[in-house]
């Protein structure tokens, strides 16, 4: 989708425009009853309403442009597109619905034309025509352009687009919420009267158009259209139409009108009559098909006479209609002096409009962010790869919005992470996750391979990786059989690796914030990659710590973090070390099924320390590949990581060195955080000689706060905590 455009109701079709068309109807009756002598008059009056009014007609609401190539003046393209066009506009069939090719590849013009359902074949040749000027204006010398206007929609290219579901375009909001007093009732009105009028639009029956309104209070009412191009299939018309309405419905809602804009349909909704929808309420609250406008035509004269045979009338009309002649055509010259100018600036105010999804990228904040091997996806081909979404394509769903599955047309696998906007976050953590992603590369952090911004949700894609999360196996119990020693070692190392790299190596400090086992991918070989930076925080170098707000998820989440909000490279070791335990033990932090005294796994860890048991920790399956040696030291490791006190877990060079080397001898741990006093008041005194005083003085110190917190409860593994305010 492409990005909003805030309109106002004023600069479209207004229900005015309705009665300007009846009064044209009954000069054109009366003309036509006043024999010849009137016939140069009606045509001079017909091209003045043409000009002079183009809200008669119909305005252009937007366009988007192919800039990638141009065609030269007076080429072959040139030639053909000037043939292809006036195909469309000569005589548009009374479905309103044309389309036009010619030439020989790479010169062939493939053009498109379709007209709104409701309007008739006048207004829709006069539409297309306009469309037609536009079009060309407004795009130069692009070799494929397209224009949405009120009554009609106009589309050329370079390639055949017929029959494919084209779902790019714009959205328009009008620029003033509704005002009412059942927000909730008037959103679900739009829902309502939207989702009927697509259902009936994508009937075969309706030929792809409908419009009707609904009353969403006592005293107003919603009056909407929904329409597909009748290039597509019925099936494609639901798809278009249903994601249109969808997106209305989420992001627009609140706004006293808007419209989707795409490339095989348009849906819109307003709070005022537009494109001739009658404003008198039909039997039903939904009225579709075409809706054929009210034209209020002249009655004859009372004696039965018209004007033609009555020759006093006839002579004293002659005078009054040379006078009006002289008078249209001074007025025809001063509106089309006054048209040239505003014709110039609308078409200057136009090549800067926001919202056109085919502008150069180089304007795009997202694509100043990515480098050279990433590139900015569009939502139509995204859509196409994952199946518009399918929910057969989910591969799960994390803090800020799902992730799919999706195979490109070169049939690369790709996984599309699809931003929520109803987090409130959606924007900022796409920016975030973008910067950080595009700037760290390494083998065990995940690969992002572009982005799409072309609406409210934002879409992330990175590599597809088949075994998905650690925790799909870890804690499956057949699953995890595939999870022996020496994988789950290799997984260790390699998510330390990867958080050596954002700490210490890589150009920008990172903190990732929320490291746990479903934020652990897997590839076809089951290495790890750190995934989901929508969390992650740059960290300045010449600091130690930072206060922040919190964002992560309990039972991960550092005490100092958790409860001041202190922000150092130590959070991340310390959710290393519950991640670290939980991949030893194939028990989750939050298992219910700990002893009735123990509240986590981190509890359940440090009474089996104390108690000189620390391979009961280890997961059952393991029993026959385990290597002691190295998973003690894991284990211990794990309690130095999850330490109360923040200056005395290790960071995560040291880390990897204590974990791979057995000739560097490891320190006592001290309590870890979140564990009752009452257990720990001789912590340590099985498993070894104490620390120094000055270190169980420390100790004493730090643990206090944390003490206080017993009764703390670390929440379900997968609810992850977000901050409000921004980085």
């Amino acid at each position: 989708m492409a990005p909003c455009i805030a309109y106002s109701p004023e600069s479209l079709t207004k229900p005015a425009s309705s009665n300007i068309r009846r009064n044209f109807d009954k000069y054109n009756l009366y003309f036509a009853k006043s024999g010849k002598r009137a016939t140069i008059l009606f045509h001079l009056i017909s091209l003045l309403f043409i000009t002079c009014f183009p809200s008669v007609t119909s305005q252009v609401s937007s366009h988007t442009c192919s800039n990638a190539s141009t065609y030269a003046d007076g080429s072959t393209f040139s030639s053909n597109l000037n043939r292809v066009m006036g195909d469309l506009v000569k005589n548009p069939p009374q479905t309103g619905f044309n389309t036009s090719s010619y030439g020989q590849s790479p010169n062939r013009i493939y053009g498109l034309l379709q007209c709104t359902g409701n309007i008739s074949q006048l207004d829709c040749s006069i539409c297309s025509q306009q469309a037609n000027d536009s079009v060309l204006q407004l795009c130069g010398n692009s070799r494929g352009g397209r224009v949405w206007l009120n009554n009609c929609f106009l589309r050329y290219e370079n390639y055949s687009f017929f029959t494919k579901l084209d779902t790019s375009g714009t959205y328009l909001e009008d620029l003033n919420d509704i005002s009412t007093s059942n927000l909730t009732n008037f959103r679900t009105t739009v829902l309502n009267l939207l989702s009927n009028l697509s259902d009936e639009a994508s009937n075969s029956a309706n030929k792809g158009f409908a419009a009707g309104l609904a009353a969403y209070s006592s005293i107003g009412s919603l009056y909407g259209l929904a329409q597909c191009w009748k290039d597509i299939s019925i099936k494609d018309c639901g798809s278009c139409l249903r994601l249109a309405t969808n997106n209305l419905y989420r992001f627009f809602s609140v706004k006293q009108g808007a419209q989707a804009l795409l490339g095989s349909c348009r849906v819109r909704y307003e709070i005022y009559p537009f494109q001739d929808i009658t404003t008198s309420p039909p039997t039903s609250s939904i009225s579709s098909g075409a809706i054929t406008p009210t034209v209020a035509a002249q009655a004859p004269p009372a004696n039965g006479n018209s004007p033609a045979t009555s020759k006093g009338s006839s002579s004293k009309t002659l005078p009054i209609i040379l006078g009006i002649v002289g008078g249209v055509v001074l007025a025809l010259m001063v509106c089309l002096f006054s048209m040239r100018k505003k014709l110039k600036s609308a078409i200057s105010q136009r090549r800067v409009t926001r919202g056109q999804n085919e502008e150069t990228h180089e304007s795009d904040p997202e694509s100043t962010l990515l480098n050279h091997e990433q590139i900015l996806f569009t939502l139509e081909a995204l859509i196409e790869a994952t199946d518009n979404f399918d929910e057969n394509k989910k591969l799960g769903e994390g803090g800020f919005g799902p992730v799919y599955k999706g195979i490109t047309r070169d049939g690369k696998e790709i996984a599309v992470k699809k931003l929520s906007v109803r987090s409130g976050q959606g924007k900022r953590e796409f920016m975030n996750e973008v910067k950080l992603v595009a700037n760290v590369q390494h083998r065990n952090l995940v690969k992002l391979l572009g982005c799409c911004a072309e609406g409210p949700e934002k879409l992330l894609v990175y590599e597809y990786l088949p075994n998905k999360s650690l925790d799909t196996f870890l804690f499956d119990r057949e699953k995890k059989r595939h999870l022996d020693w020496h994988k789950r070692y290799n997984i260790i190392m390699g998510v330390a690796r990867g958080l050596l790299y954002l700490h210490e190596d890589s150009q920008l400090r990172i903190i990732h914030r929320d490291i746990k086992a479903n934020n652990i991918l897997l590839d076809e070989r089951l290495n790890p990659k750190i995934a989901d930076f929508g969390l992650a925080k740059l960290f300045p170098e010449d600091e130690t710590h930072i206060q922040t707000r919190v964002a992560g998820t309990y039972g991960y989440m550092a005490p100092e973090y958790a409860m001041r909000g202190q922000l150092s490279v130590k959070v991340d070791v310390y959710s290393f070390g519950v991640l670290v335990l939980e991949i030893l033990s194939g028990r989750k932090n939050s298992d219910i099924n700990f002893p009735h005294e123990m509240q986590s796994l981190l509890e359940w860890a440090w009474s089996l320390y104390k108690r000189g048991c620390l391979l009961n920790i280890i997961d059952s399956t393991l029993t026959e590949t385990c290597r002691q040696d190295q998973a003690l030291r894991c284990i211990h490791v794990a309690l130095l990581c999850t330490q109360a006190a923040a200056t005395f877990r290790p960071i995560m060079s040291n880390v990897i060195l204590m974990i791979s080397s057995a000739s560097v001898t490891l320190a006592n741990p001290t309590k870890p955080a979140f564990v009752k006093s009452s257990e720990s008041s001789h912590g340590g005194s099985k498993a070894g000689s104490s620390s120094s005083g000055t270190q169980q003085s420390a100790t004493a110190s730090s643990v206090s706060s944390a003490s206080t917190q017993s009764h703390l409860v670390p929440s379900i593994n997968s609810i992850t905590i977000s901050e409000l305010d921004a980085r």
